[in-house]
This record gives structure tokens, sequence and C-alpha cells, in this order.
């Protein structure tokens, strides 16, 4: 038995472009999964439940501070300086 496909390369064609979709978003969501996940709400930690440490004096531990960082909060240091030392 013999079947006979009209536009047989046509169709092998779209098949072909098909995979190549699926397999272009197949790689493409676990790549940009992990460039958002800080972005994403659903696939980040903003929903994470902070328990208190009982520590009222507590801060954050940030990252090591740029140079342009402590340059403007000298700026803003100086400039409040400013402000207050012409009230009087």
């Amino acid at each position: 038995m013999i079947v006979v496909i009209n536009n047989w390369k046509k169709k092998i064609l779209n098949f072909l472009i098909l995979l190549v979709f699926i397999l272009a978003f197949a790689l493409a969501v676990p790549t940009m999964t992990g460039i958002l996940h800080k972005q994403v709400p659903a696939l980040g930690n903003w929903f994470k439940e902070e328990h208190p440490s009982g520590n009222p004096m507590r801060v954050e531990k940030n990252k090591q501070s740029t140079r342009f960082e402590k340059v403007m909060d000298q700026f803003v240091f100086k400039l409040q300086n400013f402000y207050y030392e012409e009230k009087e």
C-alpha cells in the first residue's frame, strides 16, 4: 500500500520550522528565567516570608559600597550641612 501525500516538501518544511521554534522556546525559557529570576516575582524571592530576629536595631547587610555611592553620600551630607547653616 502506497500513501501519496500532496505537497510533501512543503509539509516537511513546515514541520521542521515548527520543530525549530519548539527547540528555540525550550532553550530560551530556562535562560530567560535565569536572567530574570530577581525581577519576576513568581520566580524570585519577593514573597519569601521574613521572620523577625528580635533585634530592633538590626540593619541589612549591604554589598561593599562603590566609589560613586561614597561620593553621593558626601555630597548629601555637605548639602544638608549647607542648608542647616543657612537657617541659623
